[in-house]
């Protein structure tokens, strides 16, 4: 079960990624959160204010999200249940990470192993992105251009996450940012899935009550969550194996797509992993 990280779409897995775990023996679930790609949507709704929901939090009050976090784990397990799927190993990138974090503390029963990936326990003492990612947050989510615009747009704010030891190949980037914006573009269901994460917190104590075999996998150049959270998640969830990658940023590079999925598919035929 793969679960995508903020923003983005179930097509943003590759073929490579994908095509190892199935030469695994795995069935592969992909699929697009709430408020991303052909999910429900919560355009007719208003867009949060992130600045306000921030103030709104720092003041110890609940600001009115149109989801949460937790919602979105518990549609894993809507999914799981539709597909009869009693358990499955999950991978969450990113924001799927934060999912798959609820996932196996909300639901230990339907997790039979779990990675994260370039994801972190939303600790506010860990260290921050850089500040060209923190400027790329901040204009994603009000894009108002043309389609040629918006492609231009996506792939500048993809070469400032990539990864410096796995640049990637321009044509297969065009292709593929173009291919998501013709598919759907939701800057607002961005805003909101920001707001989720916001409200989300630290997850610190929860995920060291998480029981599933986990693997942890983060970039050291990564600029938008630092390899230190990984690192943090990998020392406070028991039993759980740190893979750190020279110069991976906040992406799965074509380069390592295969070796990553590989990993994935021995921690879940590990000894002591259901299945």
């Amino acid at each position: 079960m793969l679960i995508c990280g903020l923003g983005s779409q179930m097509i943003r897995w590759s073929p490579e990624f994908r095509q190892t775990l199935v030469g695994h023996g795995f069935q592969v679930i992909r699929f697009d959160n709430r408020d991303t790609g052909l999910s429900r949507n919560y355009a007719d709704g208003p867009t949060p204010d992130l600045k306000a929901v921030f103030r709104l939090l720092r003041s110890g009050g609940k600001p009115d999200l149109a989801y949460r976090l937790t919602d979105l784990a518990d549609d894993v397990v809507l999914l799981l249940d539709h597909l009869g799927v009693p358990r499955a190993h999950i991978l969450g990138v990113s924001m799927g990470g934060f999912i798959a974090q609820h996932l196996a503390a909300r639901h230990p029963e339907r997790v039979d192993t779990l990675t994260l990936v370039m994801t972190s326990t939303g600790n506010p003492a860990l260290p921050p992105p850089s500040a060209e990612a923190q400027a790329f947050m901040a204009k994603k989510g009000g894009d108002k251009a043309g389609a040629g615009d918006l492609v231009e747009q996506a792939i500048a704010n993809a070469l400032v996450i990539c990864s410096p030891a796995y640049p990637p190949d321009p044509v297969r980037l065009r292709a593929r940012v173009a291919a998501e914006i013709e598919r759907a573009n939701l800057p607002s269901g961005y805003v909101r899935q920001r707001a989720a994460i916001l409200a989300d917190g630290d997850r610190s104590a929860m995920v060291k009550g998480i029981r599933a075999p986990t693997l942890v996998i983060h970039g050291t150049a990564d600029p938008l969550i630092p390899h230190e959270g990984g690192e943090e998640l990998a020392a406070l969830i028991p039993g759980a194996q740190l893979r750190l990658i020279e110069g991976m940023g906040h992406e799965i590079p074509e380069a390592l797509a295969a070796g990553i999925a590989a990993a994935v598919a021995e921690l879940a035929k590990r000894p002591g992993a259901a299945g």
